[in-house]
């Protein structure tokens, strides 16, 4: 199953309250790391969450947008790792892989999950 999601970054009106929200500690750090472009890396964590819950074909409340986690290897290449209800309906569905895409422009980021 695909997911795929488009934000524009101008219309994340608090990225930190929406940080707060969605992000799990690790991620929070690893958006902090970074000295610029802080909008638009909440809006690119937003875009995967939102793509992982159209690849699970969940809708938003059906699981926490913290039982997703994105996470980077030493490459930078991301992945993701679910907790609670969100491993709970992947297992269930048989899933085995979960990969993920981000690309980042400066008023827009998309992200794809490819659930298989």
């Amino acid at each position: 199953m695909i997911g795929f999601d488009l934000q524009e970054v101008a219309k994340i009106k608090d990225a930190q309250k929406l940080l707060q929200k969605i992000a799990l500690e690790g991620e929070i750090a690893y958006i902090k790391k970074f000295r610029c472009d802080f909008s638009m890396r909440v809006a690119a964590l937003w875009a995967v969450k939102e793509a992982t819950f159209k690849a699970l074909d969940v809708k938003e409340g059906d699981i926490s947008f913290k039982e997703i986690e994105l996470c980077h290897k030493d490459s930078g290449r991301p992945y993701l790792v679910l907790y609670g209800k969100a491993k709970s309906v992947y297992e269930s569905k048989g899933l085995k892989e979960l990969d993920v895409s981000i690309s980042h422009q400066q008023s827009v980021v998309g992200a794809v999950v490819l659930a298989k």
